[in-house]
């Protein structure tokens, strides 16, 4: 009596994610002396579903509208040319996409997401103190944060607050 249906309840959990990735991401580009404006985001992974080209209500729209920097989208499954639900600028080249971020925010579980190698994502960021904001557990948080990366993930409290490596 008096609970909430389980689509509701999933519904609430979908519609907050995107308000927490944008904290976490606040939150460890804050570590390294950055703050979201003027900052660079590699948004990594448009559609809602891992593997797939459904981009309905995807949680990557309104981080992407409330993030307030330059955010760059790339989806190796959304086609920009037949997807009606595709962002302008959509791009399928993920070095370029990685090039000059401050942050790495990881969208989707693709699998395309989980060979990321920490040093090669660090070396095509440019930056000395990149960030990496995994939203789907797609990759090893000891590997990014011995890479030199300053970590946040979803449900990874016992990672999100480590010390900073070189």
């Amino acid at each position: 009596a008096g609970r909430e249906s389980l689509y509701t309840l999933a519904r609430g959990i979908n519609d907050f994610m995107p308000e927490h990735m944008l904290h976490l991401t606040e939150s460890a580009l804050g570590e390294v002396g950055k703050s979201l404006a003027g900052s660079r985001i590699a948004l990594l992974g448009w559609a809602f579903i891992s593997d797939s080209d459904d981009a309905r209500n995807t949680p990557a729209e309104p981080f992407r509208d409330a993030a307030g920097a330059e955010v760059a989208v790339h989806d190796p499954w959304v086609d920009p040319a037949t997807s009606p639900d595709a962002p302008p600028g959509l791009s399928r080249d993920l070095e370029g996409v990685l090039a000059g971020a401050d942050a790495v925010v990881v969208f989707a579980g693709h699998k395309e997401y989980r060979g990321l190698v920490p040093a090669e994502v660090r070396r095509l960021c440019g930056c000395a103190r990149p960030v990496v904001v995994d939203g789907r557990n797609v990759v090893d948080p000891d590997a990014w944060i011995a890479g030199g990366f300053a970590y946040r993930g979803i449900g990874r409290g016992d990672k999100n607050r480590h010390a900073l490596r070189e």
